[in-house]
């Protein structure tokens, strides 16, 4: 009879620690020490806060998981994984505080990241399928020259494509499109695309003219006209600002620099008189 007790119980022993491995197979043990310095506009309860969120950050962020799952990322979009799996993925937390002085504030913390929640946020996270409607997001995060979209216009902004600019003896030069970039990027709802493909709209710069005619001995009269057009992607144009100056330059200046200067503040005044058709281009 004690014999068929011994065996049950450790029957039931091997059953439980069975079920305990396979139902903790998914929990890796993790661990950090942090300090946080004291600071004066800060309250105790606050800096103890921040060092716990800094070591359930660094916990996650030197995890043997981490460095395998996230390799290749950025280091901004590592934090970022890093503080959304201490947020959502780790638990059962234990906290020691091994320093509390008026100096700073140190803690060691252990606890369990829970891999297979990890594995559904990074899943989350690394894919996102392509389609039409995320283009115009992949284009905001990948183009250096997008300013950042509110809330309110996020999904509605249109992308402008920026043509080379056109000059009246059918050449062309690239030139200019840093600058109009830079002039466009402060305008509120608008964006500067790359890509020829995801543009809603392309912006034409072109130079109508440029004339130089002899005034005496010393003088000439410079002359310069330029257009700005915007175009829908099938050629249509939506609108069109053209600007007209002459100068008096003397024999003695440079005269191309002077056509280089003249030609870009003519074009940053066509964008400035078509400002109120750009911010007019909403989606919905």
């Amino acid at each position: 009879m004690i014999k068929t007790l011994i065996k049950l119980s450790v029957g039931a022993m091997l059953i439980s620690l069975v079920s305990a491995a396979r139902a903790d197979s998914f929990l890796l043990p993790v661990k950090s020490a942090v300090c946080q310095n004291i600071v004066a506009d800060k309250s105790r309860s606050d800096i103890r806060f921040e060092a716990y969120d800094k070591a359930a950050y660094m916990a996650i962020k030197t995890s043997e998981y981490m460095q395998a799952k996230a390799k290749g990322l950025d280091d901004h979009n590592y934090a970022g994984l890093a503080y959304k799996l201490a947020d959502s993925a780790l638990n059962d937390v234990s906290i020691i505080t091994t320093r509390d002085d008026d100096e700073r504030i140190c803690l060691e913390l252990s606890g369990y990241l829970n891999t297979k929640t990890a594995d559904e946020i990074i899943g989350e996270e690394r894919v996102k399928e392509f389609k039409p409607q995320n283009v115009r997001d992949i284009a905001r995060e990948v183009n250096i020259l997008l300013p950042k979209p509110t809330e309110e216009e996020e999904g509605a902004i249109p992308l402008i494509y920026i043509k080379d600019a056109e000059f009246y003896n059918h050449t062309s030069t690239s030139a200019y499109t840093e600058k109009i970039a830079q002039k466009l990027s402060f305008e509120p709802k608008v964006l500067v695309t790359e890509s020829k493909e995801l543009a809603d709209y392309f912006i034409v710069p072109k130079l109508i003219q440029a004339k130089m005619e002899k005034i005496g001995q010393d003088n000439s009269r410079f002359s310069m006209s330029v257009a700005v057009e915007l175009h829908k992607t099938n050629g249509i144009v939506v609108d069109s600002e053209q600007q007209n100056r002459y100068i008096i330059i003397s024999h003695e200046q440079d005269t191309q620099e002077i056509a280089q200067k003249l030609m870009i503040k003519l074009l940053e005044d066509a964008l400035d008189a078509m400002s109120g058709k750009l911010n007019t281009l909403l989606k919905y």
